[in-house]
């Protein structure tokens, strides 16, 4: 018999397998962003929401805030590192609006009474750094996706994850092809199991 799952990640790909009972039962369950809208199969529980800090995205979740429950949350993580205030009083003075950054303000509408936190820059590029010695680029790439930074992230915490809705596609300056096959590794040491 399986153990059952001590976190769940649950990125925003399509989902059709039913997880509703397992990740209500989970301990930590990680989502993204708007949530991939709560659909019932996926539960109610997240205890860690994960929200881009910069961009449109982040705008949008302040000028549109979420609405549905999220049970159990304990924690904000703002993907994006704390910004460098000069630089962003010059986006601000040239209108460099997908590069303001909303981190402050997210953690002040989302995360009061909660833990908070930033992934680092070092973080990030020390795991992009590493996805780039599995082969070529397609773009340049900027970081790697929430998702990917996630399990990486989790996998410092828990020996092993499991996960949900990776389709690994979408902004293409994230390199997918890279991040899959990094994941696939991971798979197959046995540090991450695909629920769906």
């Amino acid at each position: 018999m399986h153990e059952p799952p001590q976190i769940i990640i649950l990125g925003n790909g399509p989902i059709n397998t039913e997880l509703a009972e397992q990740v209500d039962n989970c301990p930590s369950v990680v989502r993204f962003n708007r949530c991939a809208a709560m659909p019932a199969h996926l539960g109610k529980r997240c205890t860690d929401l994960w929200l881009l800090g910069r961009g449109r995205q982040a705008q949008s979740l302040l000028e549109q805030p979420l609405v549905m429950p999220l049970e159990g949350l304990n924690k904000i993580m703002v993907t994006d590192p704390a910004p460098n205030l000069f630089m962003q009083q010059l986006f601000k003075l040239i209108r460099r609006h997908g590069r303001l950054d909303h981190g402050d303000a997210l953690f002040n509408h989302y995360g009061t009474g909660l833990q908070q936190d930033r992934l680092t820059q070092q973080f990030r590029q020390s795991l992009l750094a590493h996805l780039l010695t599995l082969g070529p680029t397609i773009h340049k790439p900027y970081c790697p996706s929430s998702g990917t930074l996630a399990i990486a992230h989790y996998l410092k915490l828990f020996s092993k994850v499991h996960i949900a809705g990776f389709g690994f596609q979408g902004w293409k300056r994230h390199p997918w092809h890279l991040e899959k096959r990094y994941v696939a590794e991971l798979i197959d040491e046995n540090k991450v199991v695909v629920l769906d």
